[in-house]
C-alpha cells in the first residue's frame, strides 16, 4: 500500500471518529435540553422531543464557534424563562432571548382585535411596530387565528399598505411566531435576520432557536396559569 493510501485511510478514520463524537455530543445536548424544558409538565413528551431535536439539528448546521455560543444562549434563555413567574416576566425573557439571535425583534400583545407593541429591538426610526389592528396584515391575522409559525417573505418591492416593520429585504428572512396560552395567541413575536444558506455549514440558526424559545414560553405560561389556578382552588378550600 502506498504512502498516499495510508494517509487517506488515516484521514478517513479520523473523520469517522469525528462524526461519531459529534453524534454523541448532539445526543447529549438533546438530553440536556429535555431536562431544561421538562419542568413544564403540561407540554407533551412529543413537543419536548421535537424542541430538543430542532435545537440539536440547528447546532449541527453551525460551525464549532457557533455551536458553543448557541448552546450557551439556549441554556441562558431557557433558564430565564423558567425563572419567570408572570406574563410580563416570560415576555421579557423571550424578547431578550430572541433579540440575541435575530437582527430585529418585535413582541406584540394580542388584545382582542388589536396588537399592542410590548418590546422592540433593532428597528430604524419610523419603522418600529405601533398599535394596529390584527387585520393590518393577513400574515398577522393568520398567525393569531391559526396559532402557527408564519414566514414573512423577502421582497425588493414590499407592499406599501402593509406594516412597515414587516418589510423584509432580499437576503433576509422573517417569521411571525405566536405565543399560545390555552389555545389562544396572547402575543406575537416578529423576527427577521439573515436568510439561511443550506449549503453553508456555518449558516445562521437563529430561526430554530427563536422557535424553540417561543414554544417554551408558551409552555411556561401554561404552567404559571395552572399553578395559580391550583393555588386559588386550594385557598378557597382552606
Amino acid at each position: 500500500m502506498s504512502r498516499e493510501q495510508h494517509v487517506r485511510d488515516a484521514v478517513d478514520r479520523f473523520i469517522a471518529r469525528l462524526r461519531q463524537a459529534t453524534d454523541a455530543h448532539l445526543e447529549a445536548l438533546a438530553a440536556e435540553l429535555l431536562q431544561l424544558i421538562r419542568g413544564d409538565m403540561r407540554s407533551s413528551r412529543a413537543d419536548l422531543d421535537r424542541a430538543a431535536v430542532e435545537v440539536a439539528r440547528a447546532v449541527a448546521k453551525g460551525g464549532s464557534h457557533a455551536r458553543h455560543d448557541l448552546i450557551s444562549r439556549v441554556a441562558d434563555a431557557v433558564r430565564r424563562l423558567d425563572d419567570a413567574t408572570s406574563l410580563r416576566g416570560v415576555l421579557d425573557a423571550l424578547a431578550d432571548g430572541a433579540s440575541a439571535e435575530a437582527s430585529r425583534v418585535a413582541v406584540l400583545l394580542v388584545d382582542g382585535d388589536t396588537l399592542r407593541s410590548y418590546r422592540q429591538y433593532g428597528f430604524a426610526p419610523g419603522l418600529a411596530a405601533a398599535e394596529m389592528p390584527v387585520s393590518a396584515s393577513p400574515l398577522l391575522a393568520g398567525a393569531v387565528r391559526l396559532r402557527q409559525v408564519t414566514p414573512v417573505p423577502a421582497s425588493d418591492r414590499p407592499d406599501p399598505t402593509g406594516p412597515a416593520f414587516m418589510r423584509v429585504s432580499p437576503g433576509q428572512t422573517g417569521l411571525i411566531l405566536p405565543v399560545v396560552l390555552q389555545r389562544y395567541a396572547v402575543a406575537l413575536v416578529y423576527a427577521d435576520g439573515a436568510a439561511r444558506e443550506t449549503e453553508n455549514a456555518g449558516a445562521p440558526v437563529w430561526t430554530d432557536q427563536i422557535e424553540v424559545l417561543v414554544r417554551h414560553a408558551s409552555a411556561r405560561l401554561e404552567n404559571i396559569t395552572s399553578q395559580r389556578t391550583a393555588e386559588a382552588l386550594t385557598s378557597r378550600g382552606a
